[in-house]
Protein backbone atom coordinates (compact mmCIF):
# COMPACT_ATOMS: atom_id res chain seq x y z
CA UNK A 1 0.00 0.00 0.00
CA UNK A 2 3.00 2.12 1.05
CA UNK A 3 4.77 1.43 -2.18
CA UNK A 4 1.55 2.23 -4.22
CA UNK A 5 1.09 5.82 -2.36
CA UNK A 6 4.86 6.62 -3.48
CA UNK A 7 4.25 5.40 -7.27
CA UNK A 8 0.96 7.60 -7.06
CA UNK A 9 3.13 10.57 -5.71
CA UNK A 10 5.55 10.12 -8.06
CA UNK A 11 3.14 10.12 -11.32
CA UNK A 12 1.47 13.22 -10.13
CA UNK A 13 4.56 15.00 -9.93
CA UNK A 14 5.66 14.07 -13.06
CA UNK A 15 2.55 15.05 -14.00
CA UNK A 16 2.66 18.34 -12.44
CA UNK A 17 5.89 19.07 -14.11
CA UNK A 18 4.68 18.47 -17.64
CA UNK A 19 1.82 20.66 -17.19
CA UNK A 20 3.93 23.17 -16.09
CA UNK A 21 6.34 23.38 -18.50
CA UNK A 22 3.15 23.62 -21.28
CA UNK A 23 2.18 26.65 -19.86
CA UNK A 24 5.64 28.65 -18.92
CA UNK A 25 6.81 27.62 -22.56
CA UNK A 26 5.80 30.88 -24.52
CA UNK A 27 4.02 29.98 -28.22
CA UNK A 28 3.95 33.68 -29.78
CA UNK A 29 1.67 33.41 -32.52
CA UNK A 30 -1.76 33.62 -31.37
CA UNK A 31 -3.66 30.94 -33.69
CA UNK A 32 -1.66 27.90 -32.38
CA UNK A 33 -1.12 29.00 -28.96
CA UNK A 34 -2.64 26.51 -26.59
CA UNK A 35 -1.36 23.10 -25.74
CA UNK A 36 2.67 22.91 -26.65
CA UNK A 37 3.98 20.13 -26.58
CA UNK A 38 8.75 19.52 -27.56
CA UNK A 39 11.87 21.47 -26.95
CA UNK A 40 11.65 24.64 -24.61
CA UNK A 41 14.34 27.09 -24.27
CA UNK A 42 14.28 29.87 -21.42
CA UNK A 43 10.52 29.80 -21.58
CA UNK A 44 9.68 29.85 -24.87
CA UNK A 45 9.66 27.38 -27.52
CA UNK A 46 12.82 26.41 -29.49
CA UNK A 47 13.85 23.89 -31.37
CA UNK A 48 11.04 20.74 -32.89
CA UNK A 49 7.50 20.66 -31.35
CA UNK A 50 4.24 20.67 -31.84
CA UNK A 51 1.82 23.23 -30.61
CA UNK A 52 -2.17 22.99 -30.80
CA UNK A 53 -4.47 26.01 -30.56
CA UNK A 54 -7.22 27.19 -32.94
CA UNK A 55 -5.10 26.13 -35.95
CA UNK A 56 -1.99 23.46 -35.08
CA UNK A 57 1.83 23.79 -36.23
CA UNK A 58 4.40 21.04 -36.41
CA UNK A 59 8.05 21.72 -37.07
CA UNK A 60 10.97 23.94 -36.06
CA UNK A 61 10.18 26.91 -33.58
CA UNK A 62 12.86 29.34 -32.67
CA UNK A 63 12.20 32.22 -29.57
CA UNK A 64 8.15 31.08 -29.46
CA UNK A 65 7.78 31.45 -33.62
CA UNK A 66 7.62 29.16 -36.15
CA UNK A 67 10.88 29.33 -37.79
CA UNK A 68 12.23 26.52 -40.09
CA UNK A 69 10.88 23.76 -41.79
CA UNK A 70 7.08 22.87 -40.60
CA UNK A 71 3.46 21.84 -41.12
CA UNK A 72 0.73 24.18 -40.59
CA UNK A 73 -2.71 22.97 -40.91
CA UNK A 74 -5.53 25.57 -40.70
CA UNK A 75 -8.96 24.70 -38.59
CA UNK A 76 -10.40 24.43 -42.09
CA UNK A 77 -7.99 21.53 -42.89
CA UNK A 78 -6.11 23.09 -45.26
CA UNK A 79 -2.00 22.75 -44.88
CA UNK A 80 1.48 23.98 -45.46
CA UNK A 81 4.39 22.08 -46.16
CA UNK A 82 7.49 24.44 -46.15
CA UNK A 83 9.51 26.52 -44.71
CA UNK A 84 8.93 29.73 -42.04
CA UNK A 85 10.70 32.88 -40.71
CA UNK A 86 9.34 34.05 -37.51
CA UNK A 87 6.38 32.95 -38.11
CA UNK A 88 5.85 34.00 -41.71
CA UNK A 89 5.59 31.20 -44.86
CA UNK A 90 9.29 32.53 -45.75
CA UNK A 91 10.77 30.62 -48.84
CA UNK A 92 10.00 27.02 -50.83
CA UNK A 93 6.55 25.58 -49.86
CA UNK A 94 3.53 23.96 -50.75
CA UNK A 95 0.29 24.88 -50.10
CA UNK A 96 -2.87 21.77 -50.17
CA UNK A 97 -6.09 22.95 -50.47
CA UNK A 98 -9.02 20.21 -50.46
CA UNK A 99 -10.60 20.02 -53.87
CA UNK A 100 -14.62 19.73 -54.55
CA UNK A 101 -14.44 16.22 -55.65
CA UNK A 102 -12.37 15.26 -51.91
CA UNK A 103 -8.87 15.66 -54.05
CA UNK A 104 -5.69 17.99 -53.18
CA UNK A 105 -4.94 20.59 -54.71
CA UNK A 106 -1.49 22.03 -54.57
CA UNK A 107 -0.02 25.27 -54.90
CA UNK A 108 3.63 24.98 -55.29
CA UNK A 109 6.40 28.06 -55.45
CA UNK A 110 7.58 30.28 -52.92
CA UNK A 111 6.61 32.90 -50.33
CA UNK A 112 7.66 36.31 -49.24
CA UNK A 113 6.90 37.80 -45.67
CA UNK A 114 3.82 35.19 -45.84
CA UNK A 115 2.91 36.22 -49.78
CA UNK A 116 3.01 33.91 -52.53
CA UNK A 117 5.36 35.77 -54.93
CA UNK A 118 5.13 33.03 -57.19
CA UNK A 119 5.91 29.20 -58.67
CA UNK A 120 9.85 30.94 -58.64
CA UNK A 121 11.87 32.65 -56.41
CA UNK A 122 13.11 35.12 -59.45
CA UNK A 123 11.41 35.94 -62.02
CA UNK A 124 14.97 36.42 -63.50
CA UNK A 125 18.41 35.54 -62.90
CA UNK A 126 21.32 37.78 -64.43
CA UNK A 127 23.83 34.62 -64.91
CA UNK A 128 26.88 36.29 -66.60
CA UNK A 129 28.31 39.01 -68.88
CA UNK A 130 31.44 39.47 -70.68
CA UNK A 131 34.04 42.11 -69.49
CA UNK A 132 33.48 45.26 -71.02
CA UNK A 133 29.48 45.69 -70.27
CA UNK A 134 29.04 47.43 -67.26
CA UNK A 135 25.83 46.49 -66.02
CA UNK A 136 22.74 44.61 -66.90
CA UNK A 137 19.26 45.48 -65.14
CA UNK A 138 16.12 43.74 -66.16
CA UNK A 139 12.20 44.22 -64.72
CA UNK A 140 9.37 42.35 -65.42
CA UNK A 141 6.48 44.83 -66.84
CA UNK A 142 3.62 42.94 -67.63
CA UNK A 143 2.57 39.86 -66.94
CA UNK A 144 0.65 39.22 -69.40
CA UNK A 145 2.89 39.95 -72.67
CA UNK A 146 5.57 37.35 -74.23
CA UNK A 147 8.26 39.83 -75.28
CA UNK A 148 11.83 40.79 -74.03
CA UNK A 149 12.91 44.64 -75.24
CA UNK A 150 16.82 44.81 -74.71
CA UNK A 151 18.26 48.33 -74.70
CA UNK A 152 22.07 48.47 -75.21
CA UNK A 153 23.32 52.05 -74.56
CA UNK A 154 27.04 52.84 -74.82
CA UNK A 155 29.36 55.97 -73.82
CA UNK A 156 32.69 57.11 -74.62
CA UNK A 157 35.44 57.07 -72.00
CA UNK A 158 34.89 60.54 -71.14
CA UNK A 159 31.86 60.42 -71.03
CA UNK A 160 30.14 61.80 -74.20
CA UNK A 161 27.69 60.03 -76.43
CA UNK A 162 29.17 58.17 -78.96
CA UNK A 163 26.69 58.05 -82.51
CA UNK A 164 27.27 55.36 -85.69
CA UNK A 165 26.58 52.27 -86.34
CA UNK A 166 30.06 51.25 -84.85
CA UNK A 167 29.39 52.52 -81.84
CA UNK A 168 25.38 51.73 -81.33
CA UNK A 169 26.03 47.57 -81.10
CA UNK A 170 22.71 45.49 -80.99
CA UNK A 171 21.18 41.99 -80.66
CA UNK A 172 22.82 40.35 -83.24
CA UNK A 173 22.93 36.57 -82.20
CA UNK A 174 20.43 34.98 -79.38
CA UNK A 175 21.34 31.76 -78.39
CA UNK A 176 18.69 29.98 -76.80
CA UNK A 177 19.82 27.58 -73.96
CA UNK A 178 16.04 26.73 -72.94
CA UNK A 179 13.00 27.70 -74.39
CA UNK A 180 12.49 29.65 -77.62
CA UNK A 181 11.19 32.44 -79.28
CA UNK A 182 9.37 33.24 -82.64
CA UNK A 183 11.24 36.50 -84.20
CA UNK A 184 13.87 39.28 -83.60
CA UNK A 185 13.96 42.87 -84.84
CA UNK A 186 16.49 45.38 -84.22
CA UNK A 187 15.81 49.46 -84.00
CA UNK A 188 18.95 51.62 -84.03
CA UNK A 189 18.90 55.11 -82.33
CA UNK A 190 20.91 58.30 -81.60
CA UNK A 191 22.89 56.60 -78.68
CA UNK A 192 21.30 53.67 -78.18
CA UNK A 193 19.54 50.12 -79.71
CA UNK A 194 16.52 48.30 -79.08
CA UNK A 195 15.60 44.78 -79.94
CA UNK A 196 12.25 43.39 -79.65
CA UNK A 197 12.25 39.35 -79.03
CA UNK A 198 8.53 38.21 -79.55
CA UNK A 199 6.53 35.44 -78.48
CA UNK A 200 8.91 33.96 -75.70
CA UNK A 201 8.26 30.62 -74.14
CA UNK A 202 9.22 30.53 -70.89
CA UNK A 203 11.26 29.74 -69.16
CA UNK A 204 13.53 31.44 -71.28
CA UNK A 205 17.84 30.73 -70.87
CA UNK A 206 19.80 32.48 -73.38
CA UNK A 207 22.71 33.97 -74.36
CA UNK A 208 22.87 37.07 -76.48
CA UNK A 209 25.90 38.27 -78.41
CA UNK A 210 25.84 42.36 -79.20
CA UNK A 211 27.23 43.12 -82.13
CA UNK A 212 30.76 44.58 -80.81
CA UNK A 213 31.23 41.06 -79.37
CA UNK A 214 30.09 41.46 -75.61
CA UNK A 215 27.69 38.96 -74.91
CA UNK A 216 25.21 38.64 -71.77
CA UNK A 217 23.52 35.33 -70.37
CA UNK A 218 20.01 35.62 -68.85
CA UNK A 219 17.30 33.44 -67.19
CA UNK A 220 13.80 34.71 -67.17
CA UNK A 221 11.55 32.52 -65.51
CA UNK A 222 8.25 33.61 -65.31
CA UNK A 223 6.15 34.54 -68.75
CA UNK A 224 5.83 38.32 -69.31
CA UNK A 225 7.34 41.87 -71.01
CA UNK A 226 10.69 41.99 -70.00
CA UNK A 227 12.73 45.36 -70.23
CA UNK A 228 16.21 44.69 -70.28
CA UNK A 229 18.84 47.48 -70.18
CA UNK A 230 22.59 46.95 -70.79
CA UNK A 231 25.22 49.27 -70.29
CA UNK A 232 28.58 49.08 -72.31
CA UNK A 233 31.81 50.95 -71.99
Amino acid sequence: MKQLFFSSLIIFAFSTKISAQEKTCLVSLEAINGVYTGDCDKGKANGKGKSIGTDQYDGEFKDGYPDGKGTYTWKDGHYFIGNYKKGKKEGKGDMYYEGAGGADSVVTGFWKKDKYIGEYEKQYVVIAYSGRVNKVECSLTDKKGQDIFITIHRKSGGGAVQTGSTATPVVNDVQHVSGTFYTRSNQVMTNSSMTRIQQVVFPFRAIFTFSNGESAEILFNEKGNYDVYVDLQ
